[in-house]
């Protein structure tokens, strides 16, 4: 994107310059600004006014005709002058990575009471011609006419920018302009010419057509209206469905909480009283077979360890005492048998021994059962034994049985206990019931209104199926007429479009415009608390500010000094979406400013506001602590001294010397 830096300018025959007078404007290094003092009327408004046509021309003046731009050239024009009036600018164009040297050369050549201009641009000290003619689009490119006045402006009228009935437009337009919105405008100029044509042209389509257009056209208003409608329905749904939500929300946290105060207690009240009857009857029943399996005959035994013990003794004598009985009886024939084995060789005394000695051994291993002892009949300890262990087992597994149960019984009769009585939970319980009918009420409503968006959906889905057929006989039958139709209702949807684009720009641009402005107003203002927050409008650009109540201050509130503040802050705000591209220029900036809001100004304004700053004062204006303010920003200082004598004015440079 270009850039343009005024290296100098030349002023000939023009209000109080006679002979030619040149003021140098290069800058150097991080010093912006180019300070020109002179007094009241030696040519600080006319240097601003040639900086303007000589760049411009007749577009310099926004709003005024040709008349009044030649009117003011002849009232500028010296009487006493030789040549004509001429004025050259001489500019650093910086494109890309290159850079030209260029002079802008406006003369004006006076034939009694007329004027004719002539503009030349030359380069390398040569005219270029092409450059010439096209110099107004290049230079428009940059910066457009209309805004030049917001770079190049005097400093004692922009208080009139803070005019709540100018600010609004000024500010619209010239986003407008910085944002490109004329071509958008001139290309939606085009699409209306291009439609006019085409309804002249097609003045007499024939009836058969219009009809077919017609029919189509009722047939999209269906579809609209049905589409419309179906949008209003589902926003509906949308709602419905969020208070339904919201509905069962409520529901659900007040019965979780209700179940806490002893709602479901009271809900399971009749579960948990069959609870307690089963569990009681089990008990009952664990109690019975406890009885019965306390009942076997053998238990006792288990009390009773010593007297099982001597009864185990006697059982295991007993049955030693019958053993040997037996065994004796079966020793008694054997003895028998072998001493009449010896009859037949063995004398009778020898036998005799033998009897003795058999007889004798035979008495030894008898047992005899104690006296005063019975023989036992009963069963042998063994069995009675593993009796006595399955009857333990069973007691045991019915004692366990039983603490189950009752400690089941237990449980059950204590959430009996803690079922709040009816007159407890009623509030409880309508409490739950009307929010219960609102939920239900809301679900019902949410099933109501997606019954209508389907019914709606289907009808729409109908109408579209006859549209598109309306549709395809247009495009059959009248091919020609139907493209050219379909081209004009494109080129009127591209319109709106385009004018929603704009406004949508401007709204965003809107945002932006009221930080900048109120950091720069902020910036610039000595009371800090004054103002919250500087506001443009995204629709009507209105701008409105807020103190620090947050309460709409009145500009007639500000004083003078601190409206040109706001004016100042608006034109930096603006200047800064070309920071960089184009100088500033400003005429009389300080004249109704206090010494604190100079220094504010000069610091925040004339030090980063451009790239290069022209500032054109009076001898008092920049003196003293704004002078000492403004000295690290300047890079040079002119005066513009004029001789009442001669009626001439000629611009003096002050020497380092003069300047300190």
């Amino acid at each position: 994107m270009a850039k343009i830096t005024i290296s100098d300018i030349s002023i000939e025959n023009l209000g109080p310059f006679r002979e030619r007078q040149i003021l140098n404007l290069n800058i150097s290094g991080a010093r912006p600004v180019i300070l020109v003092k002179a007094l009241n009327g030696s040519g600080k408004t006319t240097l601003l006014t040639a900086l303007q046509i000589g760049l411009y021309g007749h577009r310099a003046l926004s709003g005024s005709r040709r008349s009044e731009y030649e009117q003011l050239l002849l009232g500028l024009h010296r009487k006493d002058a030789i040549g004509n009036a001429v004025v050259e600018i001489g500019v650093t164009v910086e494109i890309g990575g290159s850079r030209r040297q260029l002079i802008v050369r406006r003369e004006w050549h006076r034939k009694v009471d007329d004027l004719r201009e002539e503009l030349t641009i030359y380069e390398g000290g040569s005219k270029d011609l092409e450059f010439s003619q096209s110099w107004e689009e290049f230079i428009e490119s940059i910066l457009p006419a209309e805004l030049v006045q917001l770079f190049l402006f005097d400093g004692e009228k922009i208080e009139a920018l803070a005019n709540p009935e100018r600010l609004p437009e000024l500010l619209k337009r010239a986003t407008e302009v910085f944002l490109g919105i004329g071509g958008i405008e001139s290309l939606g100029n085009d699409l209306k010419a291009l439609e006019r044509r085409a309804a002249l042209k097609n003045k007499n389509t024939s009836s058969e057509f219009e009809e077919a257009r017609a029919n189509v056209s009722s047939w999209e208003a269906q579809v609209k209206e049905l589409e419309d409608k179906l949008q209003m329905l589902t926003q509906e749904q949308a709602a419905a469905k969020n208070v339904a939500e919201h509905a069962q929300v409520i529901l659900d946290k007040f019965t979780a909480d209700a179940q806490r105060r002893g709602l479901a207690a009271y809900e399971q009240a009749a579960s948990i009283r069959n609870i307690v009857v089963a569990s009681k009857r089990d008990a009952e029943a664990a109690r019975v077979s406890l009885a019965e399996a306390m009942s076997d005959p053998v238990l006792p035994i288990a009390w009773l360890p010593k007297l099982w013990l001597q009864y185990r003794s006697a059982w295991d004598q007993d049955q030693h005492v019958r053993n040997s009985k037996l065994l004796g009886l079966e020793l008694k024939k054997r003895d028998q048998r072998v001493v009449s084995a010896l009859n037949a060789s063995v004398s009778k005394s020898a036998i005799e021994v033998v009897r003795k000695a058999l007889s004798d051994d035979l008495r030894a291993y008898n047992a005899v059962r104690p006296a005063g002892s019975a023989p036992l009949q009963d069963a042998a300890p063994k069995d009675i034994e593993r009796q006595l262990q399955d009857g333990k087992l069973r007691l045991r597994n019915e004692l366990d049985v039983l603490q189950k149960t009752q400690a089941e019984l237990d449980r059950a009769e204590q959430h009996i206990g803690q079922i709040p009585a009816e007159e407890q939970i009623g509030g409880i319980l309508k409490a739950l019931q009307d929010r219960s009918k609102s939920a239900s009420s809301s679900e019902s409503l949410l099933a109501s209104i997606t019954q209508r968006v389907e019914e709606v959906q289907s009808h729409l889905t109908h109408v579209r199926v006859r549209l598109n057929a309306a549709q395809e006989r247009l495009g059959t039958e009248f091919r020609d007429h139907s493209l050219e139709s379909k081209s004009l209702d494109a080129s009127s949807r591209a319109r709106r479009t385009l004018m929603v684009f704009k406004d949508r720009l401007l709204a965003s641009k809107a945002q932006w415009l009221s930080e900048m402005i109120t950091t720069e107003f902020r910036n610039l203002l000595r009371k800090r608390n004054l103002v919250a927050k500087v506001l443009v409008d995204p629709i009507t650009y209105r701008v409105s500010i807020e103190d620090g109540k947050h309460q709409e201050l009145p500009m007639d509130r500000l004083s003078a000094g601190e409206r040109q503040l706001l004016a100042i802050a608006v034109l930096s705000a603006l200047i800064k979406e070309r920071k960089g591209r184009f100088p500033v220029v400003v005429d009389t900036p300080l004249a109704r400013l206090d010494q604190q809001h100079r220094s504010a100004l000069i610091k925040r304004f004339f030090a980063t506001v451009s790239h290069q700053v022209v500032v054109l004062s009076t001898d008092q204006e920049v003196d003293g602590l704004a002078y000492e303010a403004l000295k690290p920003f300047t890079n040079a200082e002119y005066t513009l001294d004029f001789d009442d004598a001669t009626g001439r004015t000629s611009i003096h440079t002050l020497l380092p010397s003069e300047v300190a």
